[in-house]
């Protein structure tokens, strides 16, 4: 298992309220994770009955797309936006190992003696540093997000630098929502190794509704287009319904 090269595929979604604008964002949310696509939500929201639509709504995205979800202050942002993206791709880990150890023994980690759950760990702990990564951080840029975007901005370039002392590859892709003119989303940086924070600044000016689920949705498009992009063969199909590979290829 240690040998085992895969991709992990990550969506963060920050964003401080209800969304407003297009689909429910816990269904396309459900469906990214039906492609093996974890959808993360960090929460920047605001105190009162708002905060607390905001704080329910961030819970059930995480909930239904397999990954986490944190209520944070604005400065904390950066940390956690770190904190997150590894702890999931260790917790997508654990379950792909315990598959196998169900295939192979009949038990999960959680069922073997001490000594040896410590070896499955170590184990867990080196495929999370040499596995692939593919991240796309969707950036609420709704007008109460105004006054986040400097640290919106500090917590992307943060965390692409963490994600640089890696082993295994590591891409990250940005999008927004609301986008330009009637775009509720727009690609303000494709996968890439190093984001260049600096020439998204111009991008982030916060305005209209928040719609959130377009954006989870869209999110999830930039990974096939991304493999398409890798497979000629693929690039001349027709996008019918694009299913993911496992989690861990």
């Amino acid at each position: 298992m240690a040998d085992k090269k895969g991709t992990i595929r990550q969506i963060l979604v920050v964003t401080d309220g209800c969304s407003n604008v297009g689909e429910d964002p816990v269904n396309s949310a459900l469906e990214a994770r039906k492609k093996n696509i974890v959808v993360n939500v960090i929460g920047i929201v605001d105190k009162g009955e708002i905060g607390k639509q905001g704080r329910a709504e961030a819970l059930s995205i995480a909930d239904a797309g397999g990954g986490m979800c944190r209520i944070v202050s604005a400065v904390e942002l950066s940390a956690t936006a770190q904190m997150m993206t590894h702890q999931t791709m260790q917790m997508t880990l654990q379950q792909v190992v315990n598959q196998e150890l169900l295939q192979v023994m009949g038990k999960t980690a959680d069922d073997l003696p001490p000594a040896e759950r410590s070896k499955v760990m170590q184990v867990v702990d080196k495929l999370e540093e040499e596995v692939d990564l593919e991240l796309v951080v969707a950036v609420d840029t709704s007008a109460s997000m105004k006054d986040k975007m400097p640290m919106v901005r500090e917590a992307i370039r943060d965390l692409t630098l963490s994600l640089q002392v890696r082993q295994g590859d590591s891409t990250v892709a940005v999008v927004v929502f609301p986008g330009k003119g009637d775009q509720m989303t727009q690609t303000v940086q494709p996968f890439t190794h190093a984001v260049d924070v600096n020439a998204l600044e111009s991008i982030f000016t916060a305005r209209g509704g928040t719609p959130t689920g377009p954006a989870i949705a869209y999110a999830a498009s930039l990974f096939a287009e991304l493999h398409r992009a890798d497979d000629p063969a693929q690039a001349q199909e027709p996008d019918d319904g694009w299913t993911a590979d496992a989690a861990l290829d």
